[in-house]
């Protein structure tokens, strides 16, 4: 019975802070807190393996709150954390007073036709989106983020940079730089929304590289890396106000550059 089976995530590594110590694992005899955003990062996860397998089918509705709780070894927040981000994402719907849903075929999720690279104000739209939802974002991952959450951050600028001769490669590690501070908010929501509202967006390359001159997109990844630093910078120092302005910024001259098409669409 596949919601009686005992699901437990893996034990936290604990990396150490200075040269010289050692790395100590989280044991039954050494336990350790575990941030409840990483909790629930380990709900979605699994959960939606379990949609992607079909093992959870559309219609079918969900093991209680309590069930999942007990399986899951955490608190009912968590589970309410994870599920509503799931909602929000469009895979689990809530019916009042009956329970939790997977969500019907026909039940479209949140989602964004893509428009042809042509259009400016199409991708104007999104950037605005984009803008609303990053900002936010990444101020609260300045106030939040644990070590692990850093780690992840500075892992997905490092694979941007490396990546900068690979344009489908540097696109991918843009988009999981992103990723990685909606994550360190410690809300659930924003990385929800990023993955089920922009992400393939921000992989498309006709998109984010159509229309620019190798030498434009040569001065566009050079300004990004520069961009990205200042955001990380902020972040680490857990500066939220410098943390919001750098990410404004980033995403601000695309924006701009945008507004200025449709102020002068060529002849």
């Amino acid at each position: 019975d596949v919601y009686k089976r005992q699901i437990r995530p893996r034990p936290f590594i604990i990396r150490p802070s200075s040269p010289g110590t050692t790395p100590q694992k989280e044991t039954m005899e050494n336990p350790r807190p575990r941030p409840r955003s990483r909790l629930t990062d380990v709900v979605i996860d699994e959960l939606t393996k379990r949609l992607d397998a079909r093992q959870y089918r559309p219609g079918d509705k969900l093991p209680s709150e309590h069930a999942l709780c007990a399986e899951f070894d955490v608190s009912r927040t968590v589970i309410r954390e994870a599920v509503a981000s799931m909602r929000l994402s469009g895979r689990l719907v809530s019916k009042a007073g009956i329970g939790v849903f997977v969500t019907e075929d026909r039940e479209k999720p949140i989602d964004f036709v893509v428009a042809p690279a042509g259009d400016p104000r199409w991708a104007l739209h999104i950037m605005e989106l984009r803008a609303g939802l990053e900002v936010e974002a990444c101020g609260l991952a300045a106030e939040r983020r644990s070590a692990a959450d850093l780690s992840g951050i500075v892992e997905a600028f490092d694979a941007f940079n490396r990546a900068t001769r690979d344009m489908e490669a540097a696109v991918k590690a843009d988009y999981e730089f992103h990723l990685s501070i909606a994550r360190a908010s410690n809300n659930p929501h924003f990385p929800a929304l990023l993955q089920a509202a922009v992400r393939d967006v921000m992989l498309d390359l006709n998109i984010k590289h159509g229309g620019k001159t190798p030498e434009e997109l040569e001065t566009y990844e050079t300004r990004n890396v520069q961009e990205h630093e200042a955001i990380l910078t902020a972040i680490m120092r857990r500066d939220p106000g410098a943390a919001r302005a750098a990410m404004a910024r980033h995403l601000g001259d695309s924006i701009a550059r945008y507004r200025k098409l449709l102020s002068h669409p060529p002849a």
